[in-house]
């Protein structure tokens, strides 16, 4: 005999509970990466830039069946100056009368807006050259040059005959992928032929963009992995856009000198990460005592390279990482 199911007349259908996983936060600092205040007042070890740092603990710093580790909160002081070690020198040829004069310009390291910049890209010329009339600006329009509207470019000249200049590239590094002033001022090949006046692309005179936060011990376990335009592909916990800083949109047009993107003074950027990306784990797996953390910039060099602006307390960073069971 073939058995019919009857049918439900109960006013109450039948329910399915569901609800958010469970979750734990492994919170990390770059300042326990000190075993004391005594150790972090040292100025000596391998461990003491905030950007390629080791964490070191006799336990596991994670135990539990989760299989998802995201990062979903992150506070990163920027304090890379925009001029620094690799964006302070560079070249430039002159010749007001008697002949082309090889030179260099230096500037100090520092914070600088693009105004002061120009400012004193433009006293050292003048001191070079002997010449009062040389003019730098950014956003408005310099001597000779004709440029209908604003635009964040740095414009030059001088504004008397008899004399050209030509700028280009400090004499290159190993690492030709790494950006220089000539490449932070927004000059090309065009910038380096001897001419009364010039002017660069668009620049907001950053040294990068962006950064990358690299630890292994925490893709380690990623089928899915990360890649990237870049020469050498990374997987990283997240991508910290130096432009999140900067909150709001500028409403000061470029030749102002207070116009200042984002990158060219310190600040902090506060990152809530609305999608995190889900790193998988495998449940039967704790994370580890030793995390290795590493921070590069958007050449793929390690910014604590930027030496001496890569040491200190007031540059550590906190992230918040989430961990869930499925």
């Amino acid at each position: 005999m073939t058995s019919v199911l009857a049918p439900i007349y109960s006013a109450k259908e039948p329910t399915i509970t569901q609800r958010a996983p469970s979750t734990a936060i492994l919170a990390i600092d770059s300042e326990d990466r000190f075993r004391d205040y005594v150790e972090a007042r040292a100025v000596t070890g391998g461990n003491l830039s905030p950007y390629n740092f080791t964490i070191n603990k006799n336990q596991s710093l994670m135990n539990g069946f989760f299989t998802r580790v995201a990062v979903t909160e992150l506070v990163f002081p920027w304090v890379i100056p925009n001029i620094n070690r690799y964006t302070r020198i560079m070249n430039v040829t002159y010749d007001v009368g008697a002949g082309p004069v090889p030179g260099f310009i230096t500037l100090e390291l520092g914070f600088y807006t693009p105004a002061m910049i120009a400012s004193e890209i433009q006293q050292q010329v003048r001191t070079l050259t002997g010449r009062a009339d040389f003019v730098m600006t950014y956003g408005v329009q310099a001597g000779g040059v004709s440029y209908p509207v604003q635009r964040p470019i740095f414009e030059y000249g001088f504004l008397a005959v008899g004399a050209t200049i030509a700028f280009s590239p400090f004499t290159p590094p190993p690492e030709t992928t790494r950006k220089q002033l000539f490449d932070l001022l927004g000059f090309t090949d065009t910038n380096t032929t001897l001419s009364a006046s010039g002017r660069g692309l668009d620049t907001y005179c950053q040294s990068t963009r962006y950064v990358d936060i690299v630890c292994t011990q925490l893709t380690l376990n990623a089928a899915a992995k990360d890649t990237m335009s870049q020469t050498v592909a990374r997987d990283v916990l997240c991508r910290v856009y130096v432009g999140d800083a900067a909150g709001v949109q500028s409403t000061v047009l470029p030749s102002s000198a207070t116009f200042c993107p984002p990158g060219c003074m310190p600040t902090t950027i506060y990152k809530d990460f609305a999608l995190p990306k889900q790193i998988q784990w495998r449940p039967d797996q704790s994370i580890p005592g030793y995390l290795k953390f590493d921070v590069y910039d958007d050449a793929g060099f390690s910014l604590s390279d930027y030496t001496p602006y890569a040491q200190g307390n007031g540059a550590n960073w906190s992230m918040t990482l989430l961990c869930s069971e499925n």
